[in-house]
């Protein structure tokens, strides 16, 4: 067995339709109430004086969905039967068409270690130490194209596999921030933030096509697989390239980082008159250098093959289990490209350290308030750019705030061009406990996936999953506050309605 064996066979996982990749709650944006406001965008400063976040049941947050698809893409009802889009009486076609250029398929998962700030005169401290799951697998729509239909164009059977790619990251974040008012108009904030990372598996291609002809095919390519973590891949011979594991030992070993990074936030929020105000913020621009047990593995692949088997129409095609089956275990294009990067000819393998870069995002909200800002209406644009691809995403909300211990949300979003569904958020507070709960894209319809489907000897569990849309997410948290809201409330009200600011909140 060789060491560019595990390595494949991590750049084979990381294309199976599980990956990562770190988001936000764009509901979350427009409730003022909430403490951690300030993860969106850093010049937001909490309405209480202080506040304590603690472990888990602070902050969580999770996130899963992808850029083109939507359950109902893929199941769906004809005649009076559900079936899936392989089956005879459902469309291959459709199914295809649906797909965007580059299918990004994400997950995220990030809980609260600890959090706390608190107000020095017009200025607000925060501190936070997350942990975080952030990465990316990119698909790209020729990847499918092969699959679904072969070779049906007889003009051009050229297929770009060159953004097959992923980066998927676990790591931890401490973040010092600070906003500060200017004056009666100008807020401004930033963070810097120390990354500890704790695991990557990442790839990228230099270039990876495949031309299909009539007597052979041809794949030819050439990139990178990268791996650190607490894992140690030993070699144990000398050129056969034979490896072992290395478990950690202690929990010392474990929690020691592979890889020390940087990043920053920074954020500005305008207000224009007291009923318009404007923000925009830039996060997660930063950057983890992995030192911890790396190996890097370049391959240059250059395989000749009779072709593949088609993803047909099948009747006998009735679960998500024969689904992967198909894609993953049958003799596809899967087992095609296993076979390609184990008889590459001309491969590498090093380890030296790299470096990963975390996804930046960018928000740009325009708000507009009335009735004494005690209701708002907002628009943000939320955007990542992910290996070059730009996804973007639409939110509209109507904020409520009828008292200073309760905000109430509606949201609507569109995601990369696409309807999606509504999205709440509720916030108040009792005594010193502050709590919230939020979503973008709340499911009223779903479908039930049984654990078996996915792997048989799992316990019969059915897992509910979102029917019409692409995404779900949600967030919930609470706080330990340390501050009188109303109090709270009258020096924001003066702050915002005098001319003559002197920036001071005593």
């Amino acid at each position: 067995m060789k060491v560019k064996i595990i390595l494949i066979q991590l750049f084979m996982l990381s294309v199976i339709p599980l990956s990562l990749n770190a988001q936000q709650v764009n509901t979350l944006y427009f409730m003022e109430g909430v403490p951690i406001r300030h993860f969106l965008n850093p010049s937001f400063q909490p309405v209480d004086d202080f506040y304590l976040s603690l472990p888990v049941v602070g902050y969580t947050q999770f996130s899963i969905g992808n850029n083109s698809l939507s359950l109902h893409d893929i199941i769906y009802n004809v005649n009076g039967q559900t079936v899936l889009f392989l089956n005879p009486l459902g469309s291959l076609s459709r199914f295809y068409n649906t797909l965007n250029t580059n299918t990004l398929i994400q997950a995220d998962l990030q809980t609260n270690l600890l959090s706390f700030g608190f107000r020095n005169k017009s200025g607000y401290w925060t501190f936070s130490l997350t942990e975080k799951i952030d990465g990316t697998i990119n698909l790209p729509k020729d990847l499918f194209k092969i699959s679904l239909f072969g070779t049906s164009d007889s003009l051009n059977n050229s297929f770009n596999l060159s953004k097959l790619e992923s980066n998927i990251s676990v790591y931890t974040e401490a973040a010092l921030g600070y906003s500060k008012q200017l004056n009666d108009k100008w807020k401004l904030g930033g963070k810097l933030k120390l990354l500890l990372g704790s695991a990557n598996v990442s790839n990228s291609n230099n270039s990876f096509l495949l031309d299909a002809g009539v007597d052979k095919w041809k794949l030819k390519g050439e990139g990178t697989v990268g791996y650190s973590g607490p894992v140690q891949i030993n070699n144990t011979g000398s050129n056969s390239g034979t490896y072992s594991f290395t478990m950690p030992k202690t929990i010392t070993d474990l929690l020691t980082p592979s890889g020390i990074g940087a990043g920053i936030d920074v954020g500005c929020e305008y207000r224009l008159n007291d009923n318009i105000t404007l923000s925009g913020s830039i996060n997660d621009l930063g950057f983890i250098r992995w030192t911890g047990n790396t190996h890097t593995y370049q391959y240059n692949v250059d395989y000749s093959f009779s072709g593949v088997n088609l993803f047909e129409s099948n009747s006998t095609i009735k679960s998500f289990q024969d689904v992967y089956n198909k894609l993953i275990l049958g003799n596809g294009l899967a087992d095609t490209l296993n076979n390609a990067f184990s008889s590459s000819k001309k491969s590498k393998l090093t380890l030296n350290p790299y470096t990963t870069a975390t996804t930046a995002k960018t928000n740009i909200a325009f708000e507009y308030s009335i009735l004494d800002h005690k209701m708002s209406f907002g628009i943000l644009s939320y955007s990542r750019l992910i290996k070059s691809i730009l996804i973007e995403e639409i939110t509209g909300s109507v904020n409520a705030r009828p008292y200073d211990w309760l905000n109430t949300t509606l949201s609507y979003s569109i995601n990369n061009g696409r309807f999606s569904t509504l999205g709440a958020g509720l916030e108040f507070e009792s005594g010193m406990f502050n709590w919230f709960v939020a979503a973008d894209y709340i499911p009223f319809q779903t479908a039930k996936l049984a654990l078996t489907d996915l792997s048989p000897g799992y316990p019969n569990i059915n897992i509910p999953i979102p029917y019409n849309s692409s995404f779900f997410n949600f967030s919930v948290g609470m706080n330990i506050v340390i501050n009188n809201k109303i109090i709270a409330s009258k020096k924001r009200e003066r702050l915002i309605k005098n001319q003559k600011c002197n920036c001071d909140w005593n």
